[in-house]
Order: structure tokens, then C-alpha cells, then sequence
């Protein structure tokens, strides 16, 4: 069974769901990875999962950094979320994301209600994601709650990473891939609370695990 490495938040000293479910729903086995601890999990992996984790308003955490380079290097299937996306611009020499205003709560979504606020992005055709999941186009998605309060746009964004998705009003980057890797995606949204984000998204991780397998025997 493919296995994944998945650094997720802790909220009230205990890990998030989600990304652990995503991982479980996709057929893989998953290791819990402290940021804290080092690169060294990555060696019982397949791929690995940063679930909004990973960046902060003080800039990437050194250990999570660490951990990513560590994967970036060997090549490794690397999903990233929520603030992973920005970790990922980080690890490339991007810019810090700037406070963002333009981000409001949905119709349904009432202040303080702790339900997830959305946003329609358009997805890139051509792009990785474009096709694992089977399509591009415009979705509605969610969004974290401090990443909607941050936004990455092009002046920032790392040369050698590709805009994938983005929000056509105001132009803030939604997901990059990599130019220079197999499999290394990074989405502001969060695909693992799959209620929030259409059907087809579960792929991304369907396609995580796949290519775990393949990497875990040496094939990429």
C-alpha cells in the first residue's frame, strides 16, 4: 500500500480530519510528519501531503521548509494546501503573500459561523491538475481561514513555478505546479474537505497515491 507523508495543522494539539481521510479515502497508508523532527519520515514515503500547513504571518516554518526541500530534491509526488501553497512558493524563492480584503463570506456563509467561505477560481487547461481531475474551467471552492485573509499574486509568485488557477476578479493565484518536477501541485483552496469542493477534485489524491506507488519501487 502506497504510503504518504502528511504534515497537517494542529488545532487544539490534535491533527485536522481531512487531510488524514483524503489519504485513507485514496487507498494510501499515511505517516503523521512533525515538522519538527526532520526529512528523515520521508525515507518510510511514497509522497507527501502539506494539509494548510507549513506557513505562517512570520513566513515559512524552518522545519516544514526543510521538510519540502527534502522532497523537492528527491523528486517525491508533493501535494500541497492552504498555506502549503505558499510554503511551496517559499521553497522557490517567491514572495510573501500580502493581506487581502477582497475575499468575502458566501451568501450562506455567516460571519462567525465557522463554516468555510468560497470562491470562484478558474483551473488553467493544460495544467496537471486540468488533467487528473478531467477538466478546467471555472469551480467554486473554499477557502481557509487565513488564506483568506492572504493573497498571493503574480509579482510574487516564484519564476520557476506555473500559476494554475486564480480568481479572475482580483487576479490572486489559487494553485502552482512545478516546472521541474514529476508531481508537485500546490492549491491555496482545500480539496481534502472534499464536502466543499466538487466530486472530481478526490482525484488529486487518487493521483498522489498512484504515483507513491510508483515512486516507493523506484519508478518516476
Amino acid at each position: 500500500m502506497p504510503t504518504i507523508a502528511v504534515l497537517a495543522a494542529q488545532r487544539n494539539g490534535h491533527h485536522p480530519d481531512p487531510g488524514v481521510r483524503a489519504v485513507e479515502a485514496a487507498g494510501g497508508k499515511l505517516i503523521i510528519a512533525e515538522a519538527s523532527v526532520g526529512p528523515d519520515v520521508l525515507n518510510e514515503a511514497g509522497g507527501l501531503l502539506v494539509s494548510d500547513a507549513g506557513f505562517g504571518d512570520e513566513g515559512p516554518d524552518a522545519g516544514a521548509l526543510a521538510l519540502l526541500e527534502a522532497a523537492l530534491a528527491m523528486d517525491m509526488p508533493t501535494l500541497l494546501t492552504g498555506k502549503g501553497m505558499h510554503l511551496l512558493n517559499a521553497s522557490f524563492g517567491g514572495g510573501a503573500p500580502s493581506a487581502s480584503g477582497s475575499v468575502s463570506a458566501g451568501a450562506g456563509d455567516a460571519a462567525g459561523s465557522g463554516r468555510e467561505m468560497r470562491r470562484q477560481i478558474y483551473l488553467s487547461p493544460g495544467s496537471k491538475m486540468a488533467a487528473i481531475i478531467g477538466s478546467a474551467g471555472m469551480f467554486r471552492v473554499n477557502s481557509g481561514a487565513w488564506s483568506a485573509r492572504m493573497a498571493l499574486r503574480e509579482p510574487q509568485r516564484a519564476e520557476r513555478l506555473m500559476s494554475i488557477a486564480y480568481q479572475l476578479d482580483d487576479g490572486v493565484i489559487e494553485g502552482l505546479e512545478s516546472k521541474e518536477h514529476s508531481w508537485v501541485i500546490g492549491l491555496q483552496f482545500l480539496p481534502e474537505r472534499a464536502e466543499e469542493v466538487p466530486t472530481s477534485f478526490s482525484s488529486l489524491f487518487l493521483g498522489l497515491v498512484e504515483r507513491a506507488g510508483g515512486f516507493s519501487v523506484g519508478v518516476e
